[in-house]
This record gives C-alpha cells, sequence and structure tokens, in this order.
C-alpha cells in the first residue's frame, strides 16, 4: 500500500516525519478546521497522519506556505484514523520515514485549501 503525507516542505527521502509532540509545531489541520466550522478531525499530537489518496495529501500540504507531498513508510503498524468517515482513507502512526518527494511544492490554481477542506468534509460538491 502506498502512503502519503502532505505538509510542511523541505523533507528529503529518509527525514522522518515526527508527530507534533515531538516537533513542538502547533501549526496543525485541527486549527484549520476549527476556524473553517470544521470538525477538529486531526486532533491527536502524539501522532502522524497519512492517507491512501493522493489528492487529500496534496489538501493538506497546501495548508502549509509552500507545502510538499510525499511518499512515505510508517515506521510501525498504522492505525485507522477513528475521525475519518471513510474506510481505508486517512491512518495514524507514532512516526513514518519519507520515501520520495512527489511534489516539492503544492500549489492550488482553482481550489483553495479551505475548499478542499470543506470538500473533504462532504459539505460542499467538488
Amino acid at each position: 500500500m502506498t502512503y502519503f503525507h502532505g505538509g510542511f516542505p523541505g523533507l528529503k527521502p529518509g527525514d522522518q516525519l515526527l508527530p507534533p509532540d515531538a516537533t513542538g509545531t502547533d501549526h496543525r489541520l485541527s486549527s484549520y478546521a476549527l476556524a473553517l466550522g470544521g470538525p477538529a478531525h486531526t486532533t491527536r499530537t502524539d501522532v502522524v497522519y497519512l492517507t491512501t489518496d493522493r489528492q487529500v495529501a496534496k489538501a493538506y500540504a497546501a495548508f502549509y506556505p509552500d507545502g510538499a507531498l510525499y511518499t512515505v513508510t510508517p515506521e510501525s503498524p498504522v492505525d485507522p484514523d477513528p475521525d475519518c468517515r471513510e474506510p481505508g482513507l486517512s491512518w495514524q502512526c507514532p512516526r513514518a520515514v519519507v520515501v520520495a518527494v512527489v511534489d516539492p511544492v503544492v500549489l492550488f490554481r482553482s481550489r483553495t485549501p479551505e475548499r478542499w477542506l470543506r470538500m473533504l468534509a462532504g459539505s460542499i460538491p467538488a
């Protein structure tokens, strides 16, 4: 199975993806989701989130200035994201490793990250 992660730019193959508890970042998707009136579906700060859908990962990457899209390998077994409504789409694990940089800078030409988030939440059509 191929896992994708969209987020912080500048990572290279072999770099570890660590959760906010380990990095100290307060830049999390839950902050954006709450500001947009959506559910804070990424509330845990002790895990990293992965997806099997490239477009979903791109949406997450767009929340960072110059966010990037990666393929990653979890370093331990993954658990389904309990807040995701679509089985098999979102996963969580304690850490992962970057395998490849798919897109070093994710740009949205016709859709804003906020529109993608609402679309993923099912509140507006694609």
